[in-house]
């Protein structure tokens, strides 16, 4: 649970006087500064003065934990605000415990930054994630803090719980069953856009609207708990790497085909104005990423149930591993898998 243990772990020093984060006093004093008060509001985390935290699983729950690295200027943008880094950070992690169907039992954190940062980036950083743990009642029990001369880095460990045998599951798909998603899609990869120039078509209203969708993910707790609430079959997933490529990996566990229409896929006022004035961003929309919602598969009856809050946007069909779109001409094609690849460079 520590977040720094042993001279090994200690940082470079610079200059006594350097503003940068090398120079100040050492990690012990800055994790009692600005991530121990956190920590405070969880007995678990023992006031982050132990080698580890003591965490409890409420009796008739098993453990959900999921962890995700997110890299300076690969998964997020070096030059956006510390606390919405911290936001993202958090909350793509959750998006992941909310894709199981569990809720938060608390988070653990390894941060890696880079020494030429200020302690007061820290302390934004700190400010931001505090908030969060806060929000989503995902208190920080413990980690670790490094300096590195490379880019800054953070890798988050969620745990969360969920009653025996009722988490949600990627296998759980059936042909016949209709496809939903929560929330809208495209949102993230098109405020990517605006942020690098890409798309200046847009009024400001709805430029700050996809911007905020971008750094500040919205995990879709309340609907995964209400799925597993109800008991019945549903398969989930979150959606991270784009709907064309993340369906698959349904449709790979459930030994099934997926067919979406494009006229149902749920978009925001601000995208559907960007993709009104260029088609093109359709292929953001499918593939772009940064959308951090759930993509639900079950009976129709129990999709129908889920209610408003969740868009019912294609069949799971017999046709193992064929994703089919239907488009806006009602022709039918292959969607192409084109959602973001770790590992495309």
């Amino acid at each position: 649970m520590l977040f720094l243990t042993g001279s090994a772990k200690r940082f470079v020093q610079v200059k006594p006087d350097s503003n940068n984060m090398a120079g100040r006093s050492g990690e012990f004093d800055l994790i009692a500064r600005h991530f121990a008060p956190i920590a405070q509001k969880s007995k678990a985390a023992l006031s982050l003065m132990d080698d580890a935290a003591v965490l409890s699983v409420p009796d008739g729950q098993e453990l959900v934990i999921t962890v995700d690295a997110l890299v300076a200027d690969v998964h997020f943008r070096s030059q956006d605000a510390p606390a919405d880094i911290a936001r993202k950070v958090m909350r793509v992690n959750l998006s992941d415990i909310a894709a199981m169907g569990a809720y938060p039992l608390g988070v653990v954190l390894t941060a890696g930054y880079n020494r030429d940062l200020s302690e007061d980036w820290i302390a934004e950083f700190a400010n931001g994630l505090g908030q969060d743990c806060d929000a989503f009642n995902a208190p920080l029990l413990g980690g670790d803090t490094v300096g590195t001369p490379g880019p800054t880095f953070f890798s988050l460990t969620a745990f969360g719980a969920v009653p025996i045998g009722r988490a949600l599951r990627r296998d759980a798909a059936k042909p016949g069953d209709l496809i939903a998603v929560t929330g809208t899609l495209g949102d993230g990869a098109l405020g990517l856009k605006v942020l690098q120039g890409d798309l200046n078509s847009l009024d400001h209203e709805d430029a700050a609207f996809l911007t905020s969708r971008y750094w500040v993910p919205q995990p879709r707790l309340e609907i995964g708990r209400k799925c597993v609430a109800a008991n019945r079959r549903y398969a989930a997933m979150d959606i991270s790497d784009g709907l064309a490529g993340d369906c698959r990996k349904i449709c790979a566990a459930s030994n099934v085909g997926m067919t979406f229409d494009q006229e149902r896929i749920p978009l925001s006022k601000a995208a559907r104005n960007a993709v009104q004035n260029d088609p093109a961003l359709w292929n953001a929309v499918f593939c772009g990423g940064d959308d951090y919602e759930l993509l639900i598969c079950a009976d129709p009856n129990e999709i129908k149930g889920l209610g408003d809050d969740v868009a019912i946007i294609g069949e799971v069909t017999n046709r193992s591993g064929q994703v089919d779109l239907i488009g806006m001409d009602k022709k039918m094609a292959e969607l192409a898998k084109g959602g973001f690849d770790h590992f495309g460079y």
